[in-house]
């Protein structure tokens, strides 16, 4: 695990350093999306019989005058630090995400779309298996979200849940809120799920979230929910840490007792 933080701050590191803009992240699609389809291609960039930086030549080389210097960079750094054909994959495509979630100056707001729409989708199964039928092809699926967000939301969100769509096997809810916790990871804070029956005023968010910054040590970024069965009181998910003050949670408990 601290291996791979650690490869993914330099990747990261290297990235910040660039200042990517929207041609680099059309370059790192496109070789993700290579990667994707070419075995031949993610078995040589992350072939383990080569040094890092030999792999990280041969990104260079391949990838020269097909995508922007930027990009083959970002990619060369991941090809470096890889460690398998898979492992490449998800370095690249981490890098897209990231650097589209931080395109404007926005990750906040784009963050916080991301969050709502997961949250719709995760709410309505007819919705859910529409956007995750394989039989609908990928192309009517990502033009139905741009549809269901259109004005709502902004550029980067719509790419982000479009791109979440292309992944296949993956399931579509964990992959967006994946990605709110990496917007959470850039701004250096801990994402914090919170589920309540109603609405909170301002004060009310402010407590929770100065108790939470006392309990973990560091910023939080809180993701608030209305769940009507919630019954009163409020749930809250950090990682996989559940504080749950909910009615029907202490009425859950009562019956084991009674049973």
């Amino acid at each position: 695990m601290i291996e791979t933080e650690i490869r993914m701050r330099e990747l990261d590191a290297k990235a910040d350093s660039l200042q990517l803009g929207p041609a680099d992240i059309d370059g790192l699609t496109t070789v993700v999306d290579a990667l994707a389809d070419q075995a031949r291609l993610r078995g040589a960039l992350s072939d383990p019989t080569l040094s890092g930086d030999a792999r990280s030549e041969l990104a260079l080389r391949l990838l020269k005058g097909r995508v922007s210097a930027k990009a083959a960079a970002v990619v060369a750094e991941a090809a470096a630090h890889c460690r398998g054909p898979r492992d490449l994959e998800d370095l690249v495509e981490r890098s897209t995400i990231r650097a589209n979630l931080e395109v404007g100056g926005e990750i906040d707001q784009v963050s916080e779309e991301i969050f709502r729409f997961a949250r719709a989708v995760q709410g309505d199964a007819d919705l859910l298996k529409t956007l995750t039928d394989p039989r609908i092809g990928l192309k009517a699926r990502q033009e139905l979200v741009s549809t269901l967000l259109g004005a709502k939301a902004r550029p980067q969100s719509i790419w982000l849940v479009q791109r979440a769509l292309a992944f296949r096997g993956r399931p579509l809810v964990k992959t967006l809120d994946s990605y709110v916790e990496l917007a959470a990871q850039v701004r250096a804070s801990t994402v914090a799920r919170v589920t309540v029956a109603q609405p909170l005023s301002d004060e009310q968010i402010a407590a929770i979230k100065a108790q939470l910054v006392r309990i973990y040590g560091g910023p939080i970024d809180l993701r608030i929910e209305l769940d009507p069965e919630v019954l009163g009181g409020v749930r809250i998910q950090v990682g996989d840490e559940i504080i749950d003050g909910t009615i029907q949670n202490r009425l859950n408990q009562a019956r084991r007792l009674i049973g």
